[in-house]
């Protein structure tokens, strides 16, 4: 089997932005999922492809062999969901040796990437490879990677092709914050609006809350390694202009170190939001996630790390994020991740794109780490059955 060329690739990448696959819209979805599909079936026919779907996010993962593997050595994951854009980032432009459009940094080039390696090595390697493409990470990753873990999905090592490198930053995560998206409900009693001291503004109670957690956790002027708490959204419910509300919500997006005792479970989260406000009640929590860590003398993030040095002629760090990824779902069944994608700027923005050289590094980074785990493998495998 002849790789495919980077030409082919950038243009599958291409197309693959042209579809619109916003949670907003389960057909685009469906349709980005298939074009991985149809990737895979062209380029390695032989292949299981495995289809999950919760909450109408679809997912799925390949493999060789007709019975997914108990344990995979290596997982390569990828999401094809994007945030909404406006109409002209869905044309993809290639300017300046950038690749620009939504999605190109984060992250469906590097799931067109992740998909001809997977086929290019899926029947070489002597391990179980797989590649776990999924639709609904930019909402939490509950329906699609989440899910496949939970029906027993299980690797040694996952690559999550997860943007966050900036363009000239050489690096690889091995370690991600936690992270805690909560809802936050606040009751009151409605009355009109000229006449406050008639009611119980809900409204008010929230700000009050909002005021008590930045006074806890103020927002940083500068990158902090510290855990951070933000309020990403404040609604009250009134019917009516002069309608005082009787119930307000707030949403918290908080990112905490390992060790942080308040995050220790979700019991503990609670009993902070009751310090800060009696009257507080956790309406919902859309995700309560454990940091990702991976030791730093993994083998396979060694290897990886090693095989980015060769292609890009640099030292490659391993670093802990801010933001996590998908990996997290795996740290918390006790298997290892890292973050590792396409240099870019502007995730989720408007400029958002990728360098044409970061393209072919990644591509090739790719190329040469799993064709070293081919002889690695192939060396352990023989020192086992000498040393037995």
């Amino acid at each position: 089997m002849q790789p495919s060329s980077e030409e082919d690739l950038l243009q599958a990448t291409r197309n693959i932005i042209a579809i619109p696959s916003t949670a907003q819209n389960p057909e685009a979805l469906q349709e980005a999922l298939d074009f991985i599909a149809t990737m895979i079936w062209a380029k390695c026919p032989d292949a299981t492809i495995e289809r999950f779907e919760k909450g109408g996010k679809p997912s799925l993962l390949a493999y060789r062999g007709s019975q997914r593997p108990e344990n995979f050595r290596i997982i390569l994951n990828g999401h094809l969901d994007v945030v909404p854009g406006k109409p002209e980032q869905y044309k993809a432009i290639i300017k300046d040796g950038k690749l620009y459009g939504r999605g190109a940094y984060d992250m469906k080039a590097a799931c067109v990437i992740l998909t001809d390696v997977f086929c290019d090595f899926v029947d070489k390697v002597p391990y179980q490879l797989g590649l776990q493409i999924v639709t609904d990470e930019e909402n939490a990753g509950q329906d699609g990677t989440l899910h496949q873990i939970e029906q027993g999905v299980r690797a040694d090592f996952v690559i999550c092709g997860e943007c966050g490198r900036s363009t000239g930053v050489h690096e690889i995560a091995n370690e991600a914050k936690g992270m805690v998206l909560a809802e936050i409900g606040f009751r009151g009693t409605t009355a009109h609006g000229a006449y406050p001291w008639r009611g119980d503004n809900a409204a008010a109670k929230a700000v009050a809350f909002v005021q008590a957690v930045h006074a806890r956790y103020p927002i940083p002027k500068e990158e902090s390694d510290a855990t951070t708490m933000t309020i990403t959204s404040m609604s009250a419910h009134g019917e009516a202009p002069t309608k005082i509300p009787d119930s307000a919500t707030v949403r918290i997006d908080a990112r905490y170190v390992a060790g942080d005792p308040i995050f220790r479970s979700k019991q503990h989260f609670a009993a902070l939001i009751e310090e800060l406000d009696p009257n507080a009640e956790i309406i919902n929590f859309h995700d309560f996630s454990s940091p990702l860590y991976t030791s730093p003398r993994n083998p396979l993030l060694l290897a990886l790390k090693a095989s980015a040095e060769r292609v890009e002629g640099s030292t490659f760090s391993l670093v802990r994020r801010h933001a996590t990824s998908d990996g997290r779902h795996f740290g918390d069944v006790g298997n290892e991740a890292c973050e590792f994608g396409i240099a870019g700027e502007h995730q989720h923005g408007d400029g958002e794109y990728i360098t044409l050289e970061a393209f072919h590094n990644y591509l090739a980074t790719m190329r040469d780490f799993l064709e070293k785990t081919i002889t690695a493998e192939q060396k352990h495998r023989h020192l086992e059955t000498f040393t037995s």
